[in-house]
């Protein structure tokens, strides 16, 4: 189905999930993460009486408050007492936000400009909606963009870190902060598995510190290639339609370009996709803020 040429010139609404879940500023971090472990949401506007937007929390929030609070060797109940602490005590308070009335190709460029993934959306001073990447993603897939048909082969990473299908996944972790990395290759010699990247990571984090507080089960001490959504690989030749299209099908941030009997292999992320949008958007209308590089 196509929906529209560009379909960042069409209003919000077509990109806005209303009514999103929200959490007040007192809600304590333990409660935070059995919500998302029941819900798997991980962006949570905060909002005061009036439904106001006053902060953020997301699953990067979440861990790191989470993470100096943990104390190895206590009791459940122990641990849970830990983290009996208010959100707003870690919450971002500096938040982006955008206007109903705004432009999905604003929101967009904000998103991107900030390194984010979600956006708050506002009307009348209170919250009103969110929009994610994803959205963006879904919309694009299914739309006659004029990136749309663009070839994967001129977009995608063909150069990206490797990581062995068996190394530890602390290992993985270690890696990605040392070398400040978004993404990883996982393989098995020379054959090329999927793709983990820092979302899987983080929430993964998450989930296994919500089931070893609420189910308690201790996390496991697992691989790389356990991690991995799936083996799903595109052709060079594919177009950036048909990776998004993938890419929001299957959940995912990432897909790896690697096929059969060819040498050859590589990444393509939701992220590169949506600054491709965003380049041709601003070559469009070159007054519009568009940080894409």
């Amino acid at each position: 189905m196509v929906v529209s040429h560009s379909f960042l010139a069409r209003g919000m609404e077509t990109l806005v999930t209303f009514n999103p879940i929200s959490v007040h500023e007192d809600v304590m971090l333990d409660e935070l993460l059995e919500r998302l472990y029941s819900t798997g949401f991980h962006h949570w506007p905060v909002v005061d009486d009036q439904q106001r937007v006053v902060g953020i929390v997301s699953d990067q929030d979440i861990i790191q408050a989470a993470t100096e609070r943990y104390i190895a060797n206590v009791s459940l109940e122990q641990c849970r007492k830990n983290y009996q602490v208010p959100i707003s005590s870690f919450m971002k308070r500096n938040v982006e936000t955008i206007d109903y009335s705004g432009s999905p190709r604003e929101a967009l460029a904000r998103i991107l400009e900030r390194g984010i993934h979600c956006l708050p959306v506002t009307k009348d001073g209170v919250l009103s909606g969110i929009v994610t990447t994803t959205d963006f993603t879904r919309e694009f897939a299914y739309s006659s963009h004029v990136v749309h048909d663009m070839a994967i082969q001129q977009a995608y990473d063909s150069e990206p870190q490797l990581v062995e299908s068996n190394t530890p996944i602390d290992d993985v972790r270690r890696m990605f902060l040392e070398k400040g990395l978004s993404y990883v290759l996982v393989v098995q010699g020379d054959c090329p598995l999927g793709v983990i990247t820092n979302r899987d990571l983080r929430r993964d984090c998450c989930r296994q510190m919500a089931r070893s507080l609420f189910d308690g089960q201790t996390g496991k001490s697992y691989k790389a290639i356990d991690l991995l959504k799936t083996t799903s690989c595109l052709q060079r030749t594919c177009t950036l339609g048909h990776a998004a299209a993938t890419m929001y099908e299957q959940q995912i941030n990432a897909v790896m370009i690697c096929p059969r009997g060819e040498e050859y292999h590589g990444v393509i992320t939701e992220e590169e996709i949506l600054r491709r949008i965003c380049e041709v958007e601003l070559a469009k209308q070159p007054e519009a803020v568009c940080t894409c590089n």
